[in-house]
């Protein structure tokens, strides 16, 4: 009676010891800069699409985009390392179960015996044969186990978040890259068509030289400018090539196919959305979480390490039989139950050393979370900004493009009536191609900006991203 009052001490005691926490974890949950309560600037009224880029209305896009998240080789990777980080982590918890090993030998053995008779020795041939199990248990009674079991569940956690990470900046990258190659092909009609222009107006100079109302030089100065036109077309086909490769190549096939269906023109921007509050950056984007989470991983590896200083306790049992023949070995039943303690005494300050390490890794991941997050706080900055003046630009961009017909139609008419050389037509049709040419490409940069601050505002969209239905995958 009185040795089972004792075990039961023992256990209460046990148990209230494992509830102790040697250290206070914590860290991460206050991000170590300052975050305003509101941007510098103010954005729309219109709430951020969760999949934004179908707000663009462009089907194909949608598709590319799908076929991105499931095809890109780099978000393979990805999920490649979250199955590693998961099986990282069922390691980990492995050490919070008992481990349980069965075990089987059979021993041969030979002894020499002086023989009473012979002065030499006799061997003594001797077989023992066992079949049992033998089962282990760390008692984890300073919490070093969970503390590492902790640190990689948010290390999954973390990788799951960078993998979400990666499909936002793909989603991104794709959109910019179709949007990019329709602006290309638009500027390549653009430029046939000034080429069409431009060869219609040579055709004027020619015949008015021929009538004796012009010079030969109107005529080369035109036909220099329809040569320097023309010299662009080569170099805009290589840069559709270009885009081409690089989406193929985005979408996991080789940079040589074929993409059709390329829209003419491109789309029409949505209401600007509202960027919201700073701190909500803290759950829309899966960059700052994860550095978030890193910290917090850290600080359970510095309760693990101080964990590390005391004494382990551990419990072996096995049960298991015995015998000197295998007809026997059923017959004799053997047990045995062990406790173990296992302190250091002396290490060279080893385990000091690691305690100090853990703890400058959380100063780090610290200082990487608050930087992390100043980033993040940057790029909605920037792209509010870069936004807003590039719409004001596109817009005085309009309004210039006009002004460049009204002076093209007027140098012409001078030219015609003879108030001037050919040189102000000449000048005054650079200008206005090449107003159309930059109107077109800032259209372009204006929808590259909301992209950018699309992706900067995070979503949480890529919570629901499955692995299973990768291409090569089973579904």
């Amino acid at each position: 009676m009185k040795v089972s009052r004792l075990v039961s001490v023992v256990l209460l005691g046990i148990v209230a010891l494992s509830s102790c926490s040697l250290h206070k974890t914590g860290a991460g949950g206050v991000p170590p800069v300052e975050i305003p309560q509101a941007y510098g600037r103010e954005g729309g009224t219109e709430a951020l699409p969760g999949r934004w880029w179908e707000a663009f209305g462009d089907d194909r896009l949608n598709a590319l985009v799908d076929e991105v998240l499931g095809a890109n080789l780099d978000l393979g990777q990805a999920w490649a390392r979250l199955s590693q980080a998961e099986a990282v982590a069922n390691q980990a918890a492995s050490g919070l179960y008992p481990r349980l090993n069965l075990e089987a030998a059979t021993t041969r053995s030979r002894v020499y015996v002086p023989s009473a008779t012979s002065p030499e020795s006799e061997p003594d041939y001797s077989r023992q044969h066992s079949l049992g199990l033998a089962a282990s248990y760390e008692i984890d009674l300073w919490g070093r186990v969970r503390s590492l079991d902790r640190a990689a569940r948010l290390d999954l956690a973390a990788v799951r978040l960078d993998l979400g990470t990666m499909a936002m900046s793909l989603s991104a990258e794709v959109s910019q890259t179709w949007f990019s190659l329709i602006e290309q092909s638009s500027q390549l009609r653009l430029v046939q068509e000034q080429v069409e222009a431009s060869t219609t107006q040579l055709d004027l100079v020619k015949l008015r030289f021929s009538r004796g109302l012009s010079s030969a030089l109107d005529v080369y100065q035109q036909r220099q400018q329809l040569a320097a036109l023309s010299a662009q077309i080569p170099l805009i086909q290589a840069r559709i090539s270009i885009l081409t490769h690089q989406l193929n190549v985005l979408l996991g096939r080789p940079p040589a196919t074929d993409i059709t269906a390329v829209p003419e023109e491109l789309p029409k921007l949505w209401d600007r959305p509202d960027p919201g509050i700073p701190s909500e950056l803290l759950e829309r984007r899966p960059d700052v979480e994860a550095a978030r989470v890193r910290v917090e991983a850290a600080d359970h590896r510095v309760a693990s390490a101080l964990s590390d200083r005391f004494p382990r306790f551990t419990i072996n049992a096995s049960r298991g039989y015995g015998a000197e023949s295998f007809a026997d070995l059923f017959d004799r039943m053997i047990w045995s139950v062990t406790g173990g303690v296992v302190a250091t005494l002396y290490d060279g300050q080893a385990k000091s050393a690691e305690v100090k390490r853990t703890r400058a890794v959380v100063e780090e991941r610290l200082q990487a979370y608050g930087q992390t997050l100043l980033g993040a706080m940057q790029e909605v900055e920037d792209s509010l900004v870069q936004e807003q003046r590039q719409a004001e630009y596109v817009e005085k961009l309009g309004e210039q493009l006009e002004l460049a017909r009204f002076t093209l139609s007027e140098a012409r008419m001078q030219y015609i009536n003879g108030l001037s050389d050919y040189l102000t037509v000449l000048s005054a049709m650079n200008s206005l191609q090449q107003t159309q040419r930059e109107l077109l490409s800032a259209r372009y940069q204006l929808i590259s900006y909301r992209i950018v601050l699309c992706r900067s505002l995070g979503g949480t969209w890529t919570t629901e991203l499955s692995g299973e239905n990768r291409t090569g995958e089973p579904s």
